[in-house]
């Protein structure tokens, strides 16, 4: 059956001005350095998904080289430069993102010396990342709070302030070294602000342990990244005249066969899939919407209620004057959203199985020596790569609007 949707969730939102292109090339190699929040594999898994689908034609690569408890200066699985010669070396990275800080202050009160030890650290991180990775681009990101808000009973009250205070200080540190910063921290804090007014309750869920944020808090640091990368945020819009029977005009999309407000239509992208545990996220920051813009607008309808329907199931209904505004059908349960999400379950896969292999496998091997072992696996993830490269090509559709 048609689903009715609230006019405030599928009106068209206005496109934000993007002064500068995408911040990626075809055939870069991503590599996402930093701690346990970076290996999590959340956030770093929603700006491959949202990549894939917005860019299907791009070849990108993705390796993820975060160490639960990292800092600046190392941890458990090896100092800077032995985190160099294994995890960033081999991936041949062209485009480099750092989030570190949360482990780095130390879960005490502000304190100087180790703030400059901090400073010192990043430094020869960045210069260490220079020599391993010659012309790489990076993005340092200031890291995500600690949530003593939402986890009052925490051992490290406070805390918060001292990562506040080591984030805001990393841009200082991109600007120096012709980097580009991203923040993660004021978004998250903002998210956490807002569902305090909305929904109290769902509070503790936003970083559920007061330091690893959950989907909610991963989605909201994924688009924060993607919008440093100056993404597109149109999916695709069509415009039609039903008075005319005329296509106005279309953007990422090919429309074919118009008549009585029936169409065939190829999008140029897929929507970023609206997963269930990014409900708190989609219902408290309306900036995300922004982001995933896929845009019917048609003009010239009587006065009255339509439904539209995509290959013969029914999607949403809207009134004449709403479809005239446009509607936008990305967070909606359409054919486009179904092969999203099944591009991003594969992705999923793909980041797990290369999280076995490097985890379990190649770092209890002296120098990640192949083996047998990691190299049937290499394989599978290629084969995982194929798959997805295949599910993410968008698709026809047939669309028809009736009247009701």
């Amino acid at each position: 059956m048609p689903h009715r949707c609230a006019t405030a969730l599928i009106m068209l939102v206005a496109t934000p001005a993007f002064a500068q292109s995408l911040a990626l090339q075809d055939g870069d190699r991503v590599l996402f350095y930093g701690d346990s929040i970076t290996e999590q594999r959340l956030y770093t898994t929603y700006v491959e998904t949202f990549l894939t689908t917005r860019y299907p034609t791009m070849r990108l690569t993705y390796t993820n080289a975060g160490v639960g408890g990292d800092t600046t200066w190392g941890g458990w699985m090896g100092d800077p430069d032995t985190r160099m010669k294994r995890d960033v070396a081999p991936a041949k990275p062209t485009v480099v993102t750092v989030m570190l800080g949360m482990n780095d202050a130390g879960y005490v009160p502000f304190d100087a010396r180790i703030f400059s030890i901090f400073q010192e650290w990043y430094g020869k991180l960045v210069t260490n990342l220079g020599a391993t990775a010659p012309g790489a681009r990076l993005t340092l990101i200031g890291s995500s709070p600690y949530d003593d808000f939402g986890h009052p009973e925490t051992d490290f009250r406070g805390y918060d302030q001292s990562v506040a205070r080591f984030a805001q200080w990393v841009p200082t540190l991109a600007k120096e070294r012709n980097a580009q910063f991203v923040d993660f921290h004021a978004p998250v804090s903002e998210l956490i602000r807002r569902v305090a007014k909305t929904e109290p309750a769902a509070v503790p869920t936003i970083i559920p342990d007061a330091i690893h944020p959950g989907p909610n808090g991963h989605l909201v640091m994924a688009f924060a990244l993607l919008r440093g990368w100056n993404v597109e945020p149109v999916v695709s819009r069509v415009s039609i005249d039903a008075a005319s029977g005329r296509v106005d005009g279309t953007q990422n999309a090919r429309v074919t066969g118009l008549k009585d407000l029936q169409w065939k239509q190829r999008d140029g992208s897929l929507p970023f899939p609206n997963l269930p545990e990014h409900a708190i996220a989609w219902r408290n920051d309306a900036d995300l919407g922004g982001m995933n813009q896929q845009v019917i607008a048609v003009k010239g309808l009587a006065a009255g209620s339509y439904a539209l329907e995509i290959d013969g199931k029914g999607v949403t209904t809207a009134n004449a004057d709403e479809w005239a505004d446009g509607v936008n059908l990305a967070n909606l349960a359409t054919p486009m959203q179904a092969q999203a999400a099944a591009v991003h379950a594969k992705i999923v896969a793909r980041n797990e199985l290369a999280f076995l292999r490097a985890r379990s496998i190649e770092f209890t091997l002296a120098e990640y020596k192949p083996t047998a072992a990691t190299n049937a696996l290499r394989k599978l993830e290629s084969r995982i790569v194929a798959d997805i490269r295949r599910l993410s090509q968008p698709m026809e559709h047939v669309y028809r609007l009736v009247r009701k």
